[in-house]
C-alpha cells in the first residue's frame, strides 16, 4: 500500500511516503519564530505555504505521483489548534481529489509505532518531545500512561530555559553542544537544580525556576546547560526504569524530538544495559515531528481495520495517548507480573541466603545473613548514567529518608519491615525479611473477594496516610508485600510529611494511573479503594483536589 503521512501539531510541516512498511521519502518544512516559542497562527500561515510544497517534493523523492497514493494519514492531535487544521485540511483535499481513504492518527501514538520497525517486542516507551513528557506501555489494548510531567514537556522546559540565555528556537541541540563542547571530559560537577521525581512521574518547572536564579547571579551559560541536562535527563532514566520494573520489561524505546539528544541516549543505554535489557532508539529524522511517521501509523491502522469517513477526521487538540484502541498489537497479558532477575517469594516461603527478590529503578534487594536471622538488604545502587555527585547525594538523601519515614509510618498504625540496621554511606537498609510475595505479582490472578479485600485494604493505608499528613510518593501495588494476609507497605525513599491538599491529591493520582494500567481488568474496584480510604481518611478535600488535578490541560492534552 502507498501512503502519504501529514504531520503538523506545531512547528513542522511534514510529508513522508511509505510504501508496506518502508519509508520512501521524509520531507520537512519546519517553522523558525524571530523571537521567543510558537506562535500557533504564524505557524499556521507557515504550513499553509509550504504544505502544498512539502507534499509534492515527498512525491517526487518517492518516484511516484499523486494518482498512485492509496491511502492519506494526518496528525489528528494532541497539538496546536490552527496548526492540525492547516494538516487536517490538505489531507482531506487529497483524499477527496483522489478518491482515496483518509485517517486521522494520533501524533504520540506515531512516535511510538514508528520505533517498532527496529524490532523491539513489548518496549517501556519514553516518550520526549516539545509539549510532551509520558512513560508509556502496551498494556490490555491501548498505549498506557504510567507515568507523566505533573507540568510542562521537558522539550518547552528547555526551549524556555534556552529563551532566558538567549539560545535561538529550537534551544535542545544548542543546549545539547554546550553540555559536551565545555565540560567533556571534566570534572567541573552540576549546579544545584530541583531533582523532581513522585513515582513514574516527574516535573520540570522547579528546574527551570532554579536554572534562571543560578543565571541571575551569573552562573555560566555552558555550565547550567549541563546542570539542566544531567538533572532532567537523570530524571527521564529513573521514571522510565521504575516503569521496566513495575511491569517486566527489559525494552527501553525512545521517541520524540528530545530523544535526539546523544547525552539522553547514552544515559538511557547504560541504564537498560544495567539491567540487563535493550534500548532502541530510532533515526534522527524518525524521532522528530516527521510525516513518515503519520504515513507508517497510518498504514498499520488500515491494514488492521480502521476506517474513517472525513467526518471523523476533526482534529483534537487533546487527543491522549491512551484514547487510541491499539486492535494491530498482541495484547501484553500482564498475570503475575515478573521482574526481571529476580525471584518471587511464596507467602511463608524462607528463599535461600543471596536470593534476589526486588529489582526496582534504585535498589537491589537481597537475602542476607545478619546473626542467625535472615534479613532483607536493600542495597542502592551507584547509577553510573547519573552524574556521580548527584547520584551520591541522592543515595544518601534517599536512604536517610527511608529508614526514617519506614519508622515513621509505621509508628501511624501502618505496617512496614522493622529496621535493623542502616549505613547512608554504603547505601544499604538491612531490615525484616517479610515473607510474602509483591502484590503487583498476584493481584491480577487472585479470586474476585481476595482482590476487592486487598484494593480495600490498599484505600485503608492510603487514607490512615493521608490523615496523619503523610504521602508515599510512589503508591503502586509493586510497592505493597502480601504477607499473613495483609499488606506491608514498603519502598519509602519518596515519602513525605506533608499537610498540602495538592501532593495528597497527587498521590492518589499516582496510584490510579498505574493501577488502572497494570491491574485493569479489575480497574472497576477502584471503588472499594475509596471505601478503605474514606473509612480511615472521611474528608472530602483529597477527592476534590484529585478532580481538579486530573481536569488539568496538561493530562488532558498528553
Amino acid at each position: 500500500m502507498l501512503v502519504l503521512g501529514i504531520e503538523s501539531t506545531a512547528h513542522t510541516f511534514g510529508a513522508g511516503i511509505v510504501r508496506d512498511g518502508t519509508v520512501l521519502s521524509n520531507v520537512r518544512k519546519m517553522y523558525t519564530p524571530q523571537e521567543g516559542g510558537i506562535h500557533p497562527r504564524e505557524a499556521a500561515d507557515h504550513h499553509v505555504r509550504m504544505g502544498p510544497m512539502a507534499v509534492s517534493e515527498a512525491l517526487a523523492s518517492a518516484g511516484v505521483g499523486l494518482e498512485d497514493l492509496e491511502l492519506v494519514s494526518f496528525s489528528r492531535g494532541p497539538g496546536l489548534g490552527p496548526c492540525l487544521r492547516i494538516g487536517a485540511s490538505i489531507g482531506r483535499a487529497v483524499s477527496l481529489r483522489c478518491g482515496i481513504p483518509i485517517i486521522g492518527a494520533n501524533h504520540c501514538v506515531a512516535h511510538l509505532e514508528i520505533g517498532q520497525m527496529l524490532g523491539c517486542r513489548d518496549p517501556v516507551l519514553l516518550y520526549a518531545s516539545g509539549g510532551n513528557t509520558q512513560v508509556i506501555a502496551h498494556v490490555r489494548g491501548r498505549y498506557r500512561v504510567l507515568g507523566e510531567t505533573l507540568d510542562i514537556g521537558i522539550g518547552n522546559m528547555l526551549d524556555k530555559f534556552g529563551r532566558d540565555i538567549d539560545l535561538p528556537f529550537p534551544a535542545g541541540p544548542v543546549i545539547e553542544r554546550m553540555a559536551i563542547g565545555k565540560y567533556e571530559g571534566t570534572t567541573d560537577g552540576i549546579l544545584d537544580l530541583p531533582y523532581s521525581v513522585k513515582g513514574m512521574d516527574v516535573s520540570f518547572s522547579g528546574i527551570l525556576t532554579a536554572a534562571r536564579s543560578h543565571r541571575s547571579k551569573g552562573a555560566d551559560p555552558a555550565l547550567l546547560c549541563r546542570s539542566v541536562q544531567e538533572i532532567s535527563f537523570s530524571m527521564l532514566c529513573e521514571v522510565s526504569e521504575r516503569a521496566m520494573a513495575h511491569i517486566g520489561a527489559d525494552e527501553l524505546l525512545l521517541g520524540g524530538g528530545v530523544a535526539c539528544n546523544a547525552r539522553l541516549q547514552e544515559m538511557a543505554g547504560t541504564m537498560v544495559r544495567e539491567r540487563g535489557g535493550r534500548l532502541f532508539c530510532p533515526p534522527r529524522d524518525l524521532l522528530v515531528d516527521n510525516g513518515a511517521m503519520m504515513a507508517y501509523l497510518g498504514e498499520v491502522m488500515f491494514e488492521a481495520g480502521v476506517r474513517h469517513t472525513i467526518e471523523d477526521t476533526l482534529v483534537d487538540q487533546r487527543f491522549r495517548t491512551d484514547q487510541v484502541d491499539v486492535i494491530w498489537k498482541e495484547d501484553r497479558d500482564l498475570g503475575e507480573i515478573r521482574t526481571l532477575n529476580t525471584s518471587t517469594i511464596n507467602e511463608g516461603e524462607a528463599p535461600p541466603f543471596g536470593s534476589v527478590i526486588g529489582r526496582g529503578a534504585e535498589a537491589v534487594i537481597t537475602v542476607e545473613r545478619f546473626g542467625t536471622l535472615a534479613v532483607s538488604c536493600k542495597r542502592r545502587m551507584r547509577k553510573i548514567y547519573r552524574d556521580p555527585e548527584l547520584d551520591s547525594r541522592l543515595v544518601q538523601q534517599r536512604v536517610r529518608s527511608e529508614s526514617r519515614m519506614l519508622r515513621t509510618i509505621r509508628g501511624a498504625g501502618v505496617r512496614t519491615p522493622y529496621i535493623i540496621d542502616v549505613d547512608e554511606e554504603r547505601g544499604t537498609i538491612l531490615m525484616e525479611l517479610v515473607r510474602g510475595p509483591r502484590l503487583s505479582s498476584v493481584l491480577n490472578v487472585m479470586e474476585e473477594e481476595e482482590q476487592r479485600a486487598m484494593v480495600r485494604r490498599m484505600g485503608c493505608i492510603a487514607g490512615r496516610l493521608h490523615a496523619k499528613d503523610m504521602v508515599h510518593g510512589d503508591m503502586t501495588t509493586s510497592n505493597f508485600l502480601v504477607a499473613g494476609g495483609d499488606l506491608v507497605l514498603i519502598d519509602c525513599s519518596l515519602s513525605e510529611r506533608s499537610t498540602e491538599l495538592e501532593k495528597k491529591g497527587v498521590d492518589l493520582r499516582l496510584f490510579f494511573e498505574v493501577f488502572g494500567s497494570t491491574h485493569g481488568s479489575i480497574s472497576h474496584m477502584e471503588a472499594d479503594f475509596r471505601e478503605g480510604y474514606v473509612s480511615e481518611n472521611p474528608h472530602v478535600e483529597v477527592w476534590e483536589k484529585l478532580s481538579e488535578i486530573n481536569s488539568r490541560g496538561r493530562y488532558l492534552g498528553g
